[in-house]
């Protein structure tokens, strides 16, 4: 009884719910008794039903009222407290660490299997299990260095992340050491907190830790930031294959690089870190993570106070639901619920709970993890998902990628044209115009009465319009592209076959930016006859050629945001 001694009530006044059976108790007392003097004894039983007088077993009625003081308890929301007072740590290490990877051509040794880079990614990936709660981030270096990921607690998004890094990634060769320790003190500086640590992951090739190298470490120092150092070659070394075949040469003989620990340990232990060399075990992370990073101090709870609960209202409230079945149903029927939910509890529930969490996430606005989870749901529901949380995130490519999927997934006409409204929206966004069109018009085929497709596509016949108006010509008959066709000149940028202009154009919202989550569904649709679409048997390289253009290319949006990062410095480095 000593733990139930805090017990708290969310809401103490629905305990006199409990009173309820002592109502009914009363009530029926007092009709038994009218009853019973309705005639006497001798003429009672030819003048009133027998079970008007019945008395209720008491075992029937304990269980009523037992089923409504749990139902009162359950309503009143008992709870326990868990108290996370000022000083005391945190339930999750809070630390802001910057992951530096090296991936420079002399990565591609393969002196470690299957090559230092290769490995160098699973054994990030291995260190994800290991953490508890810290917030990491990924920067990518090799002549330049880039910011592949910000600080994010998501281990979904950092796993996310290191599948991504890839030495084709940055163009500019060598080893910019201090480019990428200057991008992770900045992007450590504007982090929250001051518990904060660098996980460099590095071949420690020999004259790769240059002066500027050195001068930015002690910049790291005098920050009070420690660098742990994973070192991925051997002093044995290897050579350093190309991209092309072959191996890199210097003055006509193979280049062979060999790590020189000597630089990268001391900068470890000048600025409180730890060095380790990759290793088949785990000798490696007990180092590094838990004799490491794990016992650096993290951030105190900002808060003075801070109280967590402990929810205990289920715990009297599925007994009441029992209780109440038991009393109010035939046993028959009790007994095929009991078997029903025995045989649920024993199917699999992976999928629910994996949607169930991607919709919390979505409800939190965490759209990224929503659009994670959501993904691996997998299915039309998962595709549908994904695309409006990729949409919430105003990552119309993506959106308009997994509505896409959902297309071809679709069980029935209904959530055909849910996935193809929301696939028009993202091209739309994406400023693809006529292939929006094209979508919403094949929606008012399959549901001629969807009045917000319709209004949506007059929105893009009219963005066509623009479009038209706005493209110079840059050549006339004889031009590039410029042609004469049936009386119609195309123009530069302009497609060849503009639609003709829709019939009417009945006002109403916009393109619509809220598509539904997890279901497909739409509010305030209307009703209409389905009409089969008809495809076109010769239009089938044109749709192949639109998918091809709908494809998810990361690498090239990835390069262009890492050149936003680069440092651009006149040092001469070999281009391993």
């Amino acid at each position: 009884m000593i733990e139930l001694q805090p017990l708290h009530w969310r809401e103490p006044l629905w305990l006199g719910l409990a009173a309820v059976p002592l109502l009914f108790g009363a009530w029926r007392h007092r009709r038994r008794a009218r009853l019973l003097r309705y005639a006497d004894a001798a003429l009672l039983p030819w003048a009133v039903a027998p079970s008007a007088v019945k008395q209720e077993s008491p075992l029937r009625t304990l269980a009523h009222a037992l089923a409504w003081l749990l139902l009162a308890l359950a309503a009143a929301g008992p709870r326990l407290p868990l108290d996370v007072q000022d000083g005391q740590p945190a339930p999750r290490h809070l630390l802001t660490m910057m992951v530096v990877l090296d991936i420079s051509a002399s990565m591609r040794a393969t002196d470690t299997v299957p090559d230092r880079f290769g490995r160098a990614r699973l054994e990030l990936l291995d260190w994800l299990t290991r953490l508890q709660g810290e917030r990491v981030g990924l920067i990518v270096y090799s002549g330049e260095a880039g910011v592949l990921l910000p600080p994010t607690d998501d281990p979904a998004l950092l796993r996310r992340a290191i599948d991504q890094a890839n030495p084709s990634l940055i163009e500019a060769q060598g080893t910019n050491l201090a480019g990428a320790f200057d991008l992770a003190r900045a992007q450590l500086l504007a982090a929250p907190g001051q518990a904060k640590a660098i996980l460099l992951v590095t071949d420690a090739e020999a004259g790769s830790f240059d002066a500027a190298a050195e001068t930015a470490g002690a910049a790291l120092r005098k920050a009070r930031v420690p660098v742990f150092v994973l070192g991925m070659g051997s002093e044995a070394g290897a050579p350093v294959p190309l991209p092309d075949g072959g191996f890199a040469e210097r003055d006509g003989a193979p280049v062979l690089s060999r790590m020189d620990a000597s630089p990268y340990r001391e900068l470890a232990r000048a600025t409180g870190g730890r060095f380790a060399v990759v290793s088949d075990g785990d000798t490696d992370w007990l180092t590094l993570h838990d004799q490491g990073i794990a016992s650096l101090p993290g951030d105190p709870v900002v808060p003075e106070h801070v109280t967590a609960w402990h929810e205990l209202y289920a715990w009297c409230l599925a007994p009441a639901l029992a209780l109440f079945m038991a009393v109010s149903l035939p046993r028959r029927v009790v007994v095929l619920i009991a078997l029903a939910m025995c045989g649920m509890s024993a199917m699999p529930t992976r999928a629910l709970a994996d949607e169930a969490a991607a919709w919390q996430a979505w409800q939190q606005r965490h759209y990224a993890r929503a659009q994670t989870l959501y993904a691996q749901v997998g299915g039309y529901t998962g595709r549908m998902g994904a695309g409006a949380a990729a949409w919430r995130q105003a990552d119309y490519t993506a959106a308009a990628r997994h509505f896409g999927a959902a297309l071809l997934l679709a069980d029935n006409d209904q959530q055909r044209a849910d996935a193809l409204y929301d696939l028009g929206n993202a091209l739309y966004a994406r400023k693809r115009w006529q292939a929006a069109f094209e979508a919403f018009e094949t929606v008012l085929r399959m549901r001629p009465g969807d009045a917000r497709a319709r209004v949506n596509l007059q929105q893009a016949w009219q963005q066509l319009r623009r479009q038209r108006a706005e493209v110079p010509m840059h050549s006339d008959l004889g031009g590039r592209r410029g042609f004469l066709a049936e009386g119609r000149i195309q123009l530069d940028g302009q497609p060849a076959n503009l639609p003709d202009e829709p019939e009417s154009r009945p006002a109403g919202v916009q393109l619509d930016r809220n598509p539904a989550a997890a279901s497909g569904t739409r509010l305030g649709e209307v009703p209409a006859a389905r009409q089969a679409p008809t495809v076109d048997p010769r239009l089938t390289l044109s749709g192949l050629a639109k998918l091809e253009r709908l494809d998810d290319r990361p690498a090239t949006m990835l390069k262009n945001l890492l050149k936003q990062d680069a440092r651009h410095d006149d040092t001469e480095r070999p281009p391993w």
